[in-house]
């Protein structure tokens, strides 16, 4: 049976718009607390190198490259570094964050991908791909007291 009355039904009744753009800033308050370096390094790097593409440097300017490394500002002090030619490897890819905050969202991230099989634990904060794609792809994060450093690396190593 059809209903043809006009009742308010909730969860399909688009309200007034100014319900819905308030609605919609509502939804966005998430991605922009848990924005910073697990955002930055998911976006230009991690996607990127596990898609087989080179990291996402768009809308940065050209950067300071030196010695095989290239240097780019991200926001709230964070910098992308992109190495051509890393030590025991092809190309990697890091965020830098010099405030250390946490990032939930790549733990959350790195106990998925160990669950699920894709990556193996390795070291103390060392992942490694595991058998899903060649080359192999080392996830890496480092803790020091000048911050927090996210780094994928695509390794000369086979699957």
């Amino acid at each position: 049976m059809t209903d043809v009355a006009r009742r308010s039904h909730p969860g399909r009744d688009h309200g007034s718009p100014a319900l819905g753009a308030a609605t919609l800033f509502l939804s966005l308050l998430p991605a922009a607390a848990q924005a910073g370096a697990w955002a930055d390094f998911e976006a230009r790097c991690l996607s990127a190198l596990q898609d087989f593409a080179a990291p996402v440097v768009a809308r940065l300017g050209p950067g300071t490259a030196g010695g095989g490394v290239t240097r780019y500002a991200l926001d709230g002090d964070r910098a992308l570094r992109v190495e051509t030619a890393p030590a025991g490897g092809r190309i990697a890819c890091a965020v830098r964050d010099p405030s250390g905050d946490a990032v939930p969202g790549f733990d959350a991230w790195v106990a998925e991908a160990v669950a699920a099989g894709r990556y193996v634990p390795v070291a103390d904060g060392r992942w490694r791909s595991k058998g899903w794609i060649e080359p192999v792809l080392e996830v890496q994060e480092t803790r020091t007291d000048a911050g927090l450093t996210l780094r994928i690396l695509e390794t000369n190593l086979e699957a």
